[in-house]
């Protein structure tokens, strides 16, 4: 199922259409009802949302909502690249209250969620997150499957960002070329 999945999600020309494949096809090897993904940014001192979709009617936390990396606890997921699971969101912004991010995935109706570090050629670019409605909805049989979709999502994402960088520099040239024409 993991290889038809890959298959599937690596038929994606942009970033967007890549994870949108995820978000369509990844039930068959993980549960989830939003899939969250993020940059670094700014010397990997402050996380923009690049990307989500959800089963939900709302997405309150959606693209290019942002927050510093500095005092979060995603800081340690990036340390240990390690996956962290949180199986009562309620529960877990009750004792980090000022986590705004939690809050809006709580206010979306989520109660779970599974996060892992996004590392491409030994360098964190961002995150991948999966949120359920169900409340101890991940196990640590999932982080294995997790790993290995982030690590397919890591070179994809990479790859992505360096052409859209590569089209950004190509479109400044061919502007400047034109007025000192």
């Amino acid at each position: 199922a993991l290889l038809c999945v890959t298959e599937k999600i690596n038929s994606g020309i942009s970033l967007e259409e890549v994870l949108d494949h995820a978000f369509h096809v990844l039930h068959a090897v993980i549960p989830y009802d939003r899939i969250g993904f993020s940059i670094l940014e700014k010397d990997d001192s402050v996380l923009r949302a690049f990307w989500a979709r959800s089963n939900s009617p709302n997405i309150l936390l959606g693209k290019n909502y942002s927050a510093p990396m500095a005092g979060s606890s995603l800081q340690s997921i990036l340390e240990t690249k390690t996956p962290r699971i949180l199986n009562d969101l309620p529960s877990y912004l009750a004792r980090h209250p000022q986590s705004e991010s939690t809050k809006l995935i709580v206010e979306e109706g989520m109660r779970s969620s599974l996060t892992c570090p996004l590392i491409a050629m030994a360098k964190p670019i961002g995150f991948i997150f999966f949120s359920s409605f169900q409340k101890d909805c991940y196990k640590d049989a999932h982080v294995e499957i997790f790993l290995q979709i982030a690590g397919n999502l890591s070179m994809i994402a990479e790859k992505s960002l360096v052409m859209a960088r590569l089209r950004e520099l190509n479109d400044f040239k061919n502007k400047f070329l034109g007025m000192a024409a």
